[in-house]
């Protein structure tokens, strides 16, 4: 089938409504068209094209030379010396033979022109008395004596029904994600073959080669090819085109922000005196700052890279620290995700006059100066530390990155801070030929930039939602926040007949406390959290993930009975084990992280009760125990060493219930049940009357 139009061939280019489009594939009655400056891939066929032509909605703007084209441009070396000694015959019979038909006339021209040339093969009468006519037929147009297009070597010439067995098989067997061999679609356009001949005996069908069904499948769009078997994600990856590079003149001008994982795995704080656990591997957000490259903000976190994550990450960007770099951008790209829309990060943008610019999914060029360096930082600082997963299993090897990771959540941000200040800046890059930071001073120096308060970015960076006041407090994600000033604030409006509703303005990632706005700003109430052990800190997403443990195990009512040091806990463990809950790979990952945990604190466990050695043995008393008491069991060994604390460090637990720990001591001690207690007495008196636990018994209980 012919084209509509001659410049719709692979790597034509034609603007269509203000939109720039590249012919990336020429099918048999359409085309595959991909935007130049980025976009979705189109299709369009050849029909709707001739129409689009016809109507001047397309404009040409570059059409590519080839053999086709009846242009110099499109002909190789070889061919244009080949043209150029065709014409040099045709010409000198057209000016010296007397007639141009006659064989006998040209043959003494021929010998003349090869000795001009040096032509050792000179072409037979015939041949040049051929060109010679195709030459004048044509106008005299050299382009008459060009080589003409091979014809394609996927001509086929099978009946209409074995092509369309060809393509049922590949559609069935070859385009789809389990990524069969051509091997396989041959041995089913087989089957098909036979299956055909054994219905319709009266048209017989031949097996076709598997050379065959390979041309077939050579003739498909390899971008629709790998979208079938490999994902669209993937197809546009591998069929695009490096990104375009962003230019800025000055600082501030263009900003990018992205968030990843990091490659390393940190623990917990460590408190009380329990063991520092490790928590997984942390989230790294930045800003950089397109013209001088320099890091604006960064943000090391355990939650996922969202809205709460850059607003954090925007409030470091746009207060002034020091001599470090910092200021309000002019635009801003970041990721096209929802999470920004519910997290106040479009409000925050607005109000500091922020343009934002959300780059296409599954297109990390949009962002590839952070991308870059990411790659610097993990090179130089990350793979370096304790704890480093590496960037790929092959790089880990044999590393234990679980056991070695040392660092904490609070030292890494101090690393990374201090690599970025004392390294990063100060190094040349290797794009600017300079250092970031002279760069960004030199810009400065002749253009101040914009920066607030960092109390006004403390307000402006917050998640926004209106809520009623109730006894001085407010309740967001089950969470309540209050303060004195506010329940007065509240009584007065109650009385005066006001319904008392609030804005409140949170930090996503710290919800230790809220700030409350009353209708028209006039002021302001700072509420802190009502249960402030378990809210230090705490982050919404941690939140939700401990909620729905919580809802999953129909003890949801336990995240509001039980007391804020209960709570802590169960945060730490819950946010431990969870990590990503919905994701498959993480939950295969918390599972090796538990059993982890398992073997570590078993063999921990067993090496205190080996290290604790053999037990003196106590001197036998009558006064405690009757006759018969020495003779049904063995001397009691008691321990002369100082009494162990009966709440081991070993494992972080569910909080015990008192009433079954106390049932449990009695059960186990050896010594029997503890004498009875007055019913005056207080509760701690009786609890001293009670015996300790020997060690061992302490151990296996805390460890079930």
């Amino acid at each position: 089938m012919n084209t509509p139009h001659a410049i719709f061939q692979v790597g034509a280019q034609f603007d269509m409504h203000a939109c720039l489009y590249e012919v990336a594939y020429v099918g048999r009655d359409s085309l595959r068209l991909n935007p130049v400056k980025g976009g979705m891939v189109r299709s369009m066929s050849f029909a709707a094209a001739t129409e689009a032509l016809d109507s001047d909605a397309i404009k040409i703007t570059y059409q590519p030379f080839n053999g086709s084209s009846l242009s110099r441009a499109g002909l190789t070396d070889p061919q244009i010396a080949a043209l150029n000694r065709k014409l040099h015959y045709v010409e000198a019979v057209a000016r010296r033979a007397t007639h141009l038909g006659s064989q006998r006339a040209i043959a003494p021209v021929i010998k003349e022109v090869a000795t001009e040339i040096g032509d050792d093969a000179p072409p037979k009468p015939s041949t040049v008395a051929a060109w010679v006519q195709t030459w004048r037929k044509n106008g005299s147009a050299e382009s008459a004596l060009m080589p003409k297009p091979k014809p394609s070597r996927c001509r086929f010439e099978e009946s209409s029904a074995l092509a369309t067995i060809i393509a049922g098989s590949i559609k069935r067997v070859y385009l789809s994600d389990q990524r069969n061999s051509i091997s396989a679609v041959h041995a089913d356009v087989a089957l098909s073959v036979y299956e055909f001949n054994a219905n319709k005996p009266t048209e017989r069908l031949t097996v076709p080669s598997a050379e065959t069904v390979r041309r077939h499948i050579k003739r498909i769009d390899a971008y629709q090819l790998d979208a079938e078997r490999f994902g669209k994600p993937y197809a546009k990856r591998v069929h695009r085109a490096a990104g375009i590079g962003f230019h800025a003149t000055e600082p501030l001008e263009l900003t990018m922000a992205d968030g990843q994982m990091m490659d390393i795995v940190i623990v917990e704080e460590a408190r009380d005196g329990q063991l520092a656990r490790d928590i997984g591997r942390p989230y790294l957000t930045v800003i950089l700052d397109v013209f001088s490259r320099c890091i604006l903000g960064v943000h090391i976190s355990l939650a996922p890279f969202c809205g709460a994550t850059l607003l954090r990450t925007l409030r470091h960007a746009v207060v002034p620290y020091a001599d470090q770099p910092r200021g309000i951008p002019d635009k801003l790209i970041v990721d096209n995700g929802s999470d920004y829309l519910d997290s106040g990060f479009i409000r925050a943008c607005t109000q500091l006059g922020i343009t934002l610019e959300h780059s296409p999914p599954y297109m990390p060029n949009r962002k590839a100066n952070v991308e870059r360096f990411y790659l610097t930082l993990n090179e130089q600082l990350i793979h370096k530390l304790p704890g480093t997963t590496f960037s790929n299993p092959t790089d880990r090897g044999d590393y234990q990155s679980q056991d070695k990771a040392r660092m904490t959540l609070s030292e890494l941000r101090a690393e990374v801070e201090t690599w970025i200040r004392d390294h990063y800046h100060v190094t040349e890059h290797r794009a600017l030929v300079r250092t970031p930071q002279a760069v960004w001073a030199e810009a400065v120096a002749n253009k101040p930039v914009r920066t607030v308060f960092e109390d006004e970015a403390e307000h402006l960076t917050r998640s926004s939602c209106e809520r009623i006041v109730v006894k001085g407090c407010v309740q967001v994600h089950d969470l309540r926040w209050g303060s004195d000033a506010l329940a007065t604030w509240e009584r007065r409006e109650r009385e005066e007949g006001r319904k008392p509703a609030v804005e409140v303005r949170l930090d996503e990632l710290d919800l230790s406390f809220a700030i409350v706005i009353p209708p028209g700003h006039k002021q302001q109430f700072k509420a802190t959290a009502r249960r402030p052990q378990y809210m230090e800190q705490l982050s919404l997403y941690e939140h939700n993930l401990l909620k729905k443990a919580l809802k999953q195990k129909a003890a949801y009512e336990r995240l509001m009975m039980q007391s804020d040091a209960e709570l802590y806990r169960l945060r730490v463990e819950y946010f431990a084990a969870l990590g990503h809950a919905e994701d498959k790979v993480a939950a295969a990952r918390r599972e090796r992280l538990l059993d982890t945990h398992r073997e570590r604190d078993t063999a921990l466990l067993q090496r205190q009760l080996d290290n604790a050695g053999p037990k003196p043995e106590e001197p036998a008393t009558t006064a405690s125990a009757g006759p018969d008491a020495t003779a049904d069991r063995p001397p009691r060994k008691r321990p002369q060493r100082k009494r162990p604390d009966p709440s081991p460090q070993t494992l972080p637990e569910t909080p015990p219930n008192p009433a079954a720990g106390d049932a449990t001591e009695r059960e186990q001690s050896p010594d029997g049940p503890a004498e009875p207690s007055c019913p005056d007495a207080p509760p701690d008196a009786v609890r001293k009357t009670r015996k300790p636990l020997p060690p061992r018994i302490v151990a296996t209980r805390e460890l079930r």
